[in-house]
């Protein structure tokens, strides 16, 4: 099991922090599907973690994601945090 693989389902909203400490980059959105984060091009899958559609955006690109698919690891080999995602 991965870290938080078993933190939301499908139609929940989660805010995913972009670094640890700072509170102020993040994307928060409704999953529209969680499992296999599939390569756009090739198909092949790159890692497990939740679909969401972003509905905010905070930090470097001054929601510049808000209506675009974001993908959210469900643990990452670093930068990984007890926080790093939450339920909202």
């Amino acid at each position: 099991m991965l870290k938080f693989e078993l933190l939301a389902n499908v139609g929940d909203t989660i805010k995913a922090y972009d670094f640890k400490g700072m509170q102020d980059h993040y994307i928060q959105g409704k999953i529209i599907d969680k499992g296999d984060i599939k390569h756009p091009t090739y198909g092949s899958v790159m890692y497990r973690g939740y679909s969401i559609l972003i509905t905010e955006d905070s930090g470097s690109t001054s929601g510049g994601r808000v209506g675009d698919i974001g993908y959210v690891p469900f643990e990452t080999d670093f930068m990984e945090y007890d926080e790093r995602v939450t339920l909202v």
